[in-house]
């Protein structure tokens, strides 16, 4: 287990390095897996009982401001 995060790293680098948006999206999902993790941890207080929708809220809220960033274009 210890070599198999190197070996897809470098996998990916050398198959996914003339892939661009590829990669872009890739990392778009992680970052929203990634919140979607954070925000359920570190917001108790937000959480329902077996509900999902606040750290989904916090996904979509990051996303929101995504999209109006890519309009405003800054």
């Amino acid at each position: 287990m210890a070599l198999l995060g190197p070996t897809v790293g470098l996998t990916g680098l050398f198959w996914l390095s003339a892939y661009p948006v590829v990669v872009a999206k890739v990392m778009l999902f992680s970052a929203a897996g990634i919140l979607y993790l954070t925000f359920q941890d570190i917001a108790p207080q937000s959480k329902l009982d077996r509900s999902w929708i606040p750290a989904l809220g916090a996904v979509a809220g990051f996303l929101l401001g995504l999209v109006g960033k890519m309009l405003v274009g800054s």
